[in-house]
């Protein structure tokens, strides 16, 4: 989920909402901070996790797909149990999230890029040196050597961009990846049944773009604790980041189980949260917001379908409760065998 500037006029608002560290569904931080950097990176072709089945009192079923983000750089995910699961299903739910929706055309967007890119540099023109504390931005400094190099353009950004372009880099030299060759290959078996996935995302209007990178520009958002959690990851994390996408390649729900939890997320979505740049907006309850909208599509596809397939991020369905919600509901949920 993370975006470049130069590829959305929204960048700005996706950098403090979305990308970076927020994106990424981490494990948790270790009780003394020190992993074992040895962890074996799973390779090849692999099934991925099973199925969670949930079954509404009149006997329609959900099924629904874990997914997670990073993968093993080079696993090829074989699908063949949705696949098979997808040929008897007659509804697909999208995933939760949201979604910006600026309004605007083509050309208008072009005339924003550059108010756009300036959303992520620091309201005042600090440095990263000038907003950290000194024991931070010497860590920082250590692990930008090792990832970015000598760029010396991170150092204007504000401290939630500048840790979101050192754990992209992080996730590269760590043989990780975002999980679009699993989104891919479920647009080719939807499209083979001629299932069109519902859209549950919850849309975040904006009426006035450029008003609102403006007002991006000049928003002060004190990220510096996201920052910490973020240098946290990248120094000591690589293995259980490894360990949480290998579970996931193998089918390992009872690791996927362990390794739910989202730390470096969670601290970075608190921050964002008590700024008033979203609290004007009505989004401080955002996360509370997309389980609604989705629990409520749940709903609707039990009611109205026999058979139902939904993809849903393994921090949400173990770690932040999306199953405990369904069964509170009413629902039979069976987790797939571990």
């Amino acid at each position: 989920m993370a975006m470049q500037c130069t590829r959305t006029i929204v960048c700005g608002l996706w950098m403090l909402l979305a990308a970076g560290p927020l994106a990424a569904q981490q494990g948790p931080t270790p009780p003394d901070g020190v992993v074992d950097m040895a962890t074996v990176q799973v390779t090849g072709e692999q099934p991925g996790p099973g199925l969670w089945k949930v079954t509404a009192p009149q006997g329609h079923v959900m099924w629904i797909l874990g997914i997670v983000s990073p993968l093993p750089a080079g696993v090829e995910w074989r699908p063949d149990e949705v696949e098979r699961t997808i040929a008897g299903v007659d509804h697909v739910l999208g995933e939760p999230g949201f979604k910006v929706d600026p309004q605007v055309g083509l050309l208008k967007g072009l005339t924003l890029l550059p108010l756009a890119r300036r959303t992520a540099r620091d309201p005042q023109g600090r440095t990263l040196q000038q907003v950290l504390s000194a024991p931070t931005y010497a860590r920082w400094l250590q692990l930008k050597q090792m990832y970015l190099g000598t760029d010396r353009s991170v150092e204007k950004e504000r401290p939630l961009v500048a840790s979101g372009r050192l754990y992209q880099a992080f996730l590269k030299r760590n043989g990780l990846r975002d999980g679009k060759q699993v989104d891919k290959a479920l647009q080719r078996l939807y499209k083979v049944r001629g299932l069109q996935p519902e859209v549950l995302k919850v849309t975040l209007k904006i009426d006035d773009a450029r008003a609102t990178l403006k007002e991006l520009q000049v928003t002060e958002v004190d990220d510096r604790a996201c920052f910490e959690r973020t240098l946290d990851t990248v120094e000591f994390q690589a293995p259980v980041l490894r360990e949480r996408a290998n579970a996931w390649a193998l089918g390992d729900v009872a690791a996927l189980r362990r390794l739910s939890g989202s730390t470096m997320a969670q601290t970075c979505r608190e921050v964002l949260q008590d700024s008033a740049f979203v609290r004007r907006r009505g989004w401080s309850d955002l996360p509370e917001q997309v389980r609604q909208r989705w629990l409520q599509g749940v709903d609707r596809a039990l009611q109205q379908h026999a058979a139902t397939f939904a993809t849903v991020p393994v921090s949400l369905l173990l770690g932040e409760g999306y199953l405990q919600a369904l069964q509170q509901r009413g629902y039979v949920v069976e987790a797939p065998p571990e």
